[in-house]
């Protein structure tokens, strides 16, 4: 092996994923990508490993940033992250097996990716359409209309929602305390008048219906009268959605999203909002923030007198 080249050092860290064990695909898949780094390299006249430096780097990661895609288009964050990490990888390679010195890509950070807005938020009129799509006239039919009232007034997961005992409920004064959400956090979490109407109503008359062990303390009961079982929460949320002819991709966390945008929009505190939603950090809350300003520029393309003019 020449004792720099470039690619016969690419050769040897396609071996060592194959000792690794790595699928074929995966191979593939390296290779193509480092063989783009090293095309680049070749392009900037290094020609060797010892020439890799942090800045040739760097300015490999502006390239993939700059770079139009096949189909028109910049490249995605997850496609400049993939092609920097199969480069973090030979360059690790290239150090743990003492080829060179320092690790010259070690220091350089991946781009950040956008944080997605959430998707398929409810109108009140089809969160109003599924909810009144439950029989409240039977047990399970009940039941299900005070987990879609409690799921759309708090906004709290499924998880927490599934976690609830009696003792966290307390529907006279409107509250429930969700014990170890997401993080290990405890909150305590504001009930919505028809939401605990709901809940009196469940705890008093149609819970007793499904009971069947006066040890059992979980809220919300299955049709055994046990604790309900992981996806029943999201099958149900996906069965009165499509009985709604609600054609979005609506299961729990849609009331989650829904709630909180809702909240926002009738102009509730960002911080309150957080707190409600049980949000260590202000930024996962303020994705919302994003929806209704979305909704305020479909507001003003449609009725601004000036966006009617055509120039």
């Amino acid at each position: 092996m020449n004792e720099s080249a470039l690619r016969d050092f690419a050769a040897e860290f396609e071996k060592s994923l194959k000792v690794r064990n790595f699928s074929k695909r995966t191979i593939e898949g390296s290779t193509w990508r480092l063989s783009k780094f090293l095309d680049y390299l070749e392009s900037k006249d290094i020609r060797d490993v010892f020439s890799i430096t942090r800045d040739a780097v760097s300015s490999y990661q502006v390239e993939l940033f700059e770079t139009i895609g096949r189909f028109g288009r910049p490249n995605t964050v997850s496609f400049q992250n993939g092609m920097l990490s199969v480069v973090k990888q030979f360059t690790s390679f290239l150090k743990e097996h003492d080829y060179i010195v320092s690790d010259p890509a070690r220091d350089i950070r991946f781009a950040k990716t956008p944080k997605s807005l959430p998707g398929g938020v409810l109108s009140a009129s089809e969160a109003r359409r599924i909810i009144h799509k439950t029989d409240a006239k039977c047990v399970i039919g009940y039941r299900d209309r005070t987990i879609l009232e409690v799921l759309y007034s708090t906004g709290i997961r499924k998880e927490e929602l599934n976690n609830l005992t009696l003792s966290d409920v307390d529907y006279k004064d409107g509250f429930l305390r969700i014990i170890s959400g997401k993080g290990g956090r405890d909150r305590i979490v504001p009930l919505g008048r028809i939401a605990c109407r709901y809940l009196e109503n469940y705890i008093k008359s149609v819970r007793p219906e499904l009971l069947r062990s006066p040890y059992e303390t979980r809220l919300f009961l299955s049709s055994r009268g046990g604790p309900l079982s992981k996806n029943v929460v999201w099958e149900l949320v996906k069965k009165y959605a499509k009985q709604a002819k609600v054609h979005k991709n609506v299961h729990p966390h849609t009331f989650r999203h829904t709630c909180a945008t809702a909240m926002l929009k009738n102009k509730a505190n960002i911080r309150a909002v957080q707190e409600l939603l049980g949000h260590s950090s202000l930024n996962s809350t303020q994705v919302y923030t994003h929806l209704t300003i979305t909704d305020l520029k479909e507001v003003h393309a449609r009725y601004h007198p000036r966006e009617k003019d055509r120039e």
